[in-house]
């Protein structure tokens, strides 16, 4: 074989390779959406809600399990970053994800909200990020999950408006420092 051959050769080998790479890496987030699509049931918005306490924009930067700041979740468009927010009425919160529909969470599945620094990726300054704490309800049960928002006003009267919502606050503390 010629040294010219070998070169493609091993190109086309290497290019294999990446693109099973690529394969491996979509069909393991399908598998996972799909395992979690019990777990995290998308909840349409009821009709009739009233008038909002308030609406914020801005990022949505991830879900994951309850303080496990690395266990992202995937289901019903919640796994990739991107613009988002949320709006709070006095009986849930609406989030907002773009590119899916947006989703409710009703006031008495709203365990907290309080500040965080780091999620999955993403990582800010002290208390950049907000932390709506919420219980998913699905086929498989109840599950504890956390949302990060990034305001670019900074997000304190969403994280007020948010905490207003339950009474069982948590005191204020940066998630991903072994703090939660």
């Amino acid at each position: 074989m010629t040294g010219d051959a070998l070169r493609w050769l091993e190109g086309a080998v290497i290019l294999a390779l990446v693109a099973l790479l690529f394969v491996a890496m979509a069909r393991t987030w399908r598998t996972r959406a799909r395992r979690q699509a019990d777990t995290v049931p998308p909840v349409p918005v009821p009709s009739g809600l009233g008038p909002a306490a308030g609406s914020w924009d801005g990022f949505t930067v991830a879900t994951t399990r309850a303080d496990q700041p690395l266990e992202r979740i995937t289901a019903g468009g919640l796994g990739f970053r991107g613009r988002g927010g949320v709006t709070v009425h006095d009986t849930g919160v609406v989030l907002h994800h773009a590119g899916t529909d947006d989703r409710w969470i009703a006031a008495d599945a709203v365990r907290g909200a309080d500040r965080a620094t780091t999620a999955i990726d993403r990582v800010v300054e002290p208390g950049g990020l907000v932390r709506l704490r919420w219980t998913a309800t699905g086929a498989a049960g109840a599950t504890d999950l956390d949302t990060y928002f990034r305001f670019p006003q900074g997000g304190a009267a969403a994280l007020a408006a948010l905490q207003g919502l339950t009474t069982t606050h948590e005191p204020p503390h940066t998630a991903g420092e072994g703090t939660n």
